[in-house]
Parts: C-alpha cells; structure tokens; sequence
C-alpha cells in the first residue's frame, strides 16, 4: 500500500519544507539551503539558493522562476537562482516565519508573532499585517472553493477568514494545545487539523462556520504535517513519532502505518509530505532525508 522506491540525502540539517517544481521538487532546511532534486535523479540535488545563518522553515515557488521563504528568524527572502541581484531579504515578523501560500499575485505567511501579513508578489511589499492570535500562527490552509483562508494557532485555535477582506467568519477550538497542519478537502466542504495533541479532527465548513464532525487518536506524538492526494482519495500524515500514516480521506479509516525498521522509514521526526502525483509521496524530517514512497 504505501512503498519505499528512493532516498535523497545531502541536507546538513532538518528538512522543513517541500514543494514541487515541473522536473522534480525543491526542498527547505534548515541548514540555509533550498535544493532542487531532479525526478529521474536520485544521487544528486542542487544548491539553488542559500541564505548564511539562515534556518528555513518554509517556502514557496513564484511564476516568474523565483523562490520565496521563511526563516527562523522571522526574515522573508525572495531567492532567484541564477540572477541574485534580483535576491531581496526583509525582517519583517518579529519570530519565526512558519508557512508561505502563493495564490496568484498574492502571498500569505504565518508565523511565530501571531500575525498574518499579505504580501504583492509583483512588489515583493507588504500590502497588510494582521495579529490572529497571541501565540503563534502555524499553518494556513486555502479553500478553492469558497475562496477561504484557515489559520491553525498555539492558541488552539483555528481561524476561519476570507481572503478577499480577511474578515473573520469563524473561530473553534481544535488541536490542544497547539494547532500544526489543516487541509481542505477538494469540494470545500471539509477541512482536516492535526497538532500536538496527535489527533486529527475532521470539520464541516460547508458554511461560514466551523461545525466538529469527528476526532481521530492518530499517531503517538505531535502530527507535523497532513495532505491530501491529488484525487482525494488518500489522506497523508507526517508525525513527530517517527511515522507516515495513509489514511481514506472519506472516513478517515487507516490503511498503513509506515515505520523505520519494516518499513525502512524516516529514524526521527517527520516534518512536512509532498504528493507529486496521485501515487508519489515524499516525505522528509529531521533526519535530513527525502525519502520517495509509491501507492498501491
């Protein structure tokens, strides 16, 4: 159900981040480097850009053949391989910048001072900050649906806003203490939260509103990540406990649990996933490994 096909490794810290490039993938880690992998290569991934003393948390590709990221301390950087006078660094939230989401010119981020901010890509300037929470936000989600942004917090929180004006429709409490990954499911109706109390809660948001539908024991400890498959069909989650788990995203019934020794799996911390495709999942953590899995 859930195999192991590669291992990339190279990084000289955890891997934080991973987002998809159309011949392969980037990664983000927090020895300062974004690397590109090639798909067809498997021994060899490319310094892209580096920030010196720079400890990436997330990032997130632009149109035009940039790279943007955040740092642990709160900087955002505009990187562009190949033309670095084009390269901009901004101090901006005043901790760490915990997640990036570009929809189209567009660009949100989260992080460890509680704010929002909306960033123009075209300017790379900040349009609008916005303070959610008095912890820290850590992850967003976007719903293409209904056009809607939700915000998980070390409050506990989630933050239900819309995009356009970022008004506030809804507010419940979730994960405790400490919210750490949401996904919207395809058709907008549902939205998934993970967090340190290593459950999952399934949520009907088919209105303004955020209505409980089930909570789920998951993993052992802290779920760090969750994604659904392009098709729907599979739910993915990464967890501090050192595993991977597929799930049905219909019932959230569990369908394989993948670990270090069976499995040949990640030995420390998983930290974030990326579906290539329907039946590729990458995965990565604090062992400073990209491992490649294949479904079915």
């Amino acid at each position: 159900m859930l195999k192991r096909v590669s291992e990339r490794s190279g990084h000289l810290a955890a891997v934080y981040d991973l987002r998809a490039a159309p011949d392969g993938f980037y990664s983000a880690a927090a020895d300062g480097y974004l690397v590109h992998w090639h798909q067809d290569d498997v021994d060899f991934g490319r310094v892209v850009a580096k920030v010196d003393g720079g400890k990436f948390l997330c990032m997130d590709v632009l149109e035009d053949g940039g790279l943007v990221a955040g740092a642990l301390d709160g900087g955002l950087h505009w990187l562009y391989p190949g033309d670095e006078e084009r390269n901009r660094h901004l101090a901006h939230h005043r901790q760490g910048i915990f997640a990036l989401l570009r929809l189209e010119d567009d660009l949100f981020a989260v992080g460890g001072d509680g704010v929002l901010s909306r960033w123009s890509v075209r300017a790379r300037s900040c349009r609008e900050s916005l303070p959610l929470s008095a912890n820290s936000l850590r992850c967003l989600a976007h719903d293409p649906v209904g056009d809607r942004l939700a915000f998980g917090a070390s409050d506990g929180n989630i933050y239900l806003l819309d995009r356009k004006d970022l008004r506030l429709l809804a507010r419940e409490k979730a994960n405790q203490p400490s919210v750490f990954t949401l996904a919207f499911t395809a058709d907008g109706q549902r939205l998934i939260s993970g967090g340190r109390d290593a459950q999952l809660i399934e949520w009907d948001v088919s209105e303004a509103s955020l209505r409980h539908l089930r909570t789920v024991p998951a993993h052992l400890s802290t779920i760090n990540k969750l994604a659904l498959d392009p098709s729907g069909q599979y739910l993915a989650t990464a967890s501090r406990d050192k595993t991977i788990k597929l799930w049905r995203a219909a019932d959230l019934a569990l369908l394989k649990v993948a670990e270090v020794v069976r499995d040949r799996g990640h030995v420390n911390s998983v930290n974030t996933l990326l579906w290539k495709d329907e039946q590729t999942l990458l995965t990565s953590g604090d062992d400073r490994r990209v491992l490649e899995w294949r479904v079915g």
